[in-house]
Order: structure tokens, then C-alpha cells, then sequence
């Protein structure tokens, strides 16, 4: 089975605190088969389970970040319901333009959203 980003992400919580998936999942007032179909891609994680995760592990802003993005990258979406129409305009845009960008172009988009790139 395939792990997914968000699943390698719990794993790594329950490494560092010397836990199984099944203590995870007790903690998280879950079942062990329903996070591990969620660390293998087959659920959903619920708003309230990542909320629970945060809660739980005590997440720092840096790690509620990781969480988030690890959330995103898993199922491959990124929830743009709370960006400003202008932000949501240019957050499709790129979308629908992304397999025509060069390699050298994102290089660049990178750099600019690093802050890496002189504004000029």
C-alpha cells in the first residue's frame, strides 16, 4: 500500500512520540483502520480530524503548515474558497496555464514566491 504525504507525515508524529497507529488513533478518538485508510489514501481526512491532530499533538504554526501542505499534496487539491476573488482568479489561472509553463519559468515563479528574486 501507498502511503501518502499526509500519512508519512503521521508517522512521522507517532516516531517521534514512540507510538503505534493504534495509540495515534485512540488519541485522536478514532479507529486504527480508519486512520490507516487515511494515511493509505482510501478516507478523506475530515476537518475535524486535522483540527484533532493540531490539537492533540500540540502543533506548532510550523507544523500546522506541514500538516496542511502534506493535506493538500495527498489529495492533490488546494481549498481556495477563502482567498480573495482576485486571489482566486490568479490561483486558477496558473492552474489552467500550468503544463505550458518551461521549466525555466517556474523556476522563476519560485524564486519570486521565496522572496529570492529582485522585484525589479
Amino acid at each position: 500500500m501507498a502511503t501518502t504525504t499526509l500519512g508519512k507525515f503521521l508517522r512521522k508524529i507517532r516516531i517521534d512520540r514512540d507510538e503505534r497507529l493504534y495509540d495515534m488513533a485512540r488519541h485522536l478518538g478514532v479507529s486504527s483502520a480508519f486512520l490507516s485508510s487515511v494515511e493509505n489514501g482510501h478516507k478523506k481526512a475530515s476537518t475535524s480530524l486535522i483540527n484533532s491532530i493540531i490539537n492533540v499533538y500540540n502543533l506548532d504554526e510550523s507544523q500546522q503548515e506541514r500538516l496542511k501542505d502534506a493535506l493538500s499534496l495527498s489529495e492533490n487539491r488546494i481549498d481556495i474558497s477563502q482567498f480573495s476573488p482576485q486571489k482566486q482568479e490568479a490561483t486558477l489561472m496558473f492552474a489552467r496555464k500550468f503544463d505550458e509553463l518551461t521549466d525555466e519559468q517556474i523556476e522563476r515563479i519560485q524564486k519570486i514566491l521565496k522572496g529570492d528574486e529582485d522585484n525589479h
